[in-house]
């Protein structure tokens, strides 16, 4: 039986090991290298005050088609009877304002109602557009509104404050640093699972892993996989030799940061498309071919970050969803990074919480600062912002992730580029097996990265490793048959050789 490695213990990485099992493969024929402290990767639940708070992935995106959804949905864990709107700015309690003023509820009706608008439009438009997402949407925003100002609700300078929030919104969903950064015809990639789009689960999104893992039911089934034994935690991987006449029967060596060194016929690169960016020209031996080297260039990876902002108590209304934060356009060219801060939001289960959300080259400034820092400078802002509406106190803490900074993820997560539309290299490219210098297929790569529409989500994460635990799995006796086919061929040959010395 053939061994198998698995760089990653995330969603893709534990859905490609538990399918690999089900495909046939003894458990004790898996091993999943982790370079972290924990399992879930870009899905990270952590407990504060008792309750679950998501630092990483945070909603099941849709219900009909999800992956996720089905899988959570029959172990009952899912919250599929409440309003979920909370923390993303799009929950009707949302106030948005000005430092100075707020906005009434007709004005940011009919922004969106635009947006909506907007949206719909573009999926019949976006096909032949050639230019960025950014340039498709400005242009529309300027004849649906900015042409339109003086019979509208709107006045010209409102209507800029509106789209620049829009854009860091859709940064926020895209993970770009940028929307002129991102293919107008490339976003239409992504597909939507109808339904709801932001469920929450009961427990948080890490419950996930116990029922991949079996340690939950998933249909009332009590089948356990002890694939828990087969991770192995802190196991960075260093480099992969995947084709050296050097290793014995040519199998693959695995060598990770602390010296240990792990022997397979194939392995499964499920780590983020941030960390292959990052590492790919040290990591593979030798080096991956060029069209490979391609897709991991050209496809784009953004960072996405929360900033959690804790006070001893809420001094807002159980009524009131957050604000989202407009600004008048300035004429200087560097802004501060708390310019690209898309709001703050309350947190469902959190009482005396609000989430911040911020994107791109802001974030990883972020990243890199004090936390006394960031909190001053979120603290002044909401107090403006929120005057003499409510009572504002002091916050007392922040949570930061920070995708960016950890040497494991380097950012968030994947979108369709300008430089991806350039290169002409899209998720089929990156989603390709490896093969070594006799035709064997080595190694493969899973991830949401390499999902053809569902990139970017844990369900598309998922669908990847189901993809290529699949693949694996036919390759395996695929791989078996040829050895064996030469073990026999060698056989003959030694065997005639035999005959025809014994003969003379």
């Amino acid at each position: 039986m053939k061994h198998v490695i698995i760089v990653g213990a995330g969603a893709s990485g534990l859905a490609a090991a538990s399918r690999l099992v089900e495909n046939g493969l003894s458990t004790t024929n898996i091993t999943i290298l982790e370079a972290q402290n924990h399992i879930g990767g870009r899905v990270h639940t952590v407990t504060n005050d008792g309750n679950p708070l998501e630092i990483g992935a945070q909603w099941v995106h849709g219900q009909k088609g999800n992956v996720v959804f089905e899988i959570a949905e029959s172990a009952h864990e899912l919250n599929t009877d409440i309003q979920t709107l909370e923390s993303s700015g799009f929950a009707e309690n949302v106030v948005f304002g000005f430092e100075d003023y707020k906005l009434n509820k007709e004005q940011v009706q009919q922004f969106m109602q635009t947006v909506d608008s907007l949206e719909e439009i573009s999926k019949s438009e976006l096909s032949g557009w050639n230019k960025s997402l950014g340039e498709y949407f400005e242009e529309k925003f300027n004849e649906l509104i900015l042409s339109k100002c003086s019979h509208s609700e709107f006045d010209r300078s409102t209507a800029l404050a509106f789209l620049d929030w829009y854009h860091i919104m859709e940064n926020v969903i895209d993970g770009a640093d940028n929307w002129k950064e991102t293919c107008g015809s490339g976003h239409l990639h992504y597909k939507e699972c109808s339904g709801d789009p932001l469920v929450t689960w009961k427990r948080g999104y890490s419950t996930l892993f116990k029922i991949l893992m079996k340690n939950l039911s998933k249909s009332h089934s009590d089948q356990q996989l002890p694939l828990s034994d087969r991770i192995f935690l802190n196991k960075a991987v260093t480099s992969i030799d995947w084709d050296s006449e050097a290793t014995s029967e040519k199998q693959i060596q695995v060598t990770c940061e602390d010296g240990s060194l792990y022997p397979a016929d194939f392995v499964l690169v499920t780590a983020s498309l941030g960390f292959l960016k990052s590492n790919m020209h040290s990591l593979f031996i030798p080096a991956l071919p060029p069209y490979k080297k391609r897709a991991i260039q050209g496809l784009g990876f953004g960072t996405v970050d929360k900033i959690f902002i804790k006070f001893e108590k809420p001094w807002w209304t159980t009524d009131w969803g957050g604000i989202s934060l407009l600004r008048q356009r300035s004429q200087e060219a560097d802004s501060h990074w708390s310019d690209h801060l898309l709001g703050f939001y309350t947190v469902r289960l959190h009482p005396n919480m609000l989430i911040a959300w911020i994107t791109g080259k802001a974030a990883r400034q972020v990243e890199s600062l004090p936390e006394n820092e960031i909190l001053k400078v979120c603290s002044d802002l909401l107090r403006k912002y929120i005057g003499a509406d409510f009572p504002f106190t002091e916050p007392v803490g922040l949570i930061l992730s920070k995708w960016f900074s950890n040497p494991f993820t380097v950012g968030s997560y994947s979108y369709r580029s300008m430089e991806s539309k350039e290169m002409n290299v899209w998720a089929a490219d990156l989603a390709l097996p490896v093969y070594d210098s006799n035709g064997f297929p080595r190694l493969f790569f899973a991830g949401e990265a390499t999902h053809d529409h569902f990139y970017s989500t844990t369900h598309g994460a998922i669908e990847t490793g189901w993809r290529e635990a699949d693949r694996i799995a036919k390759y395996c006796i695929g791989f078996h048959n040829a050895k064996l086919l030469v073990y026999q061929a060698q056989k003959c040959k030694r065997d005639i050789c035999f005959w025809i010395t014994s003969s003379n």
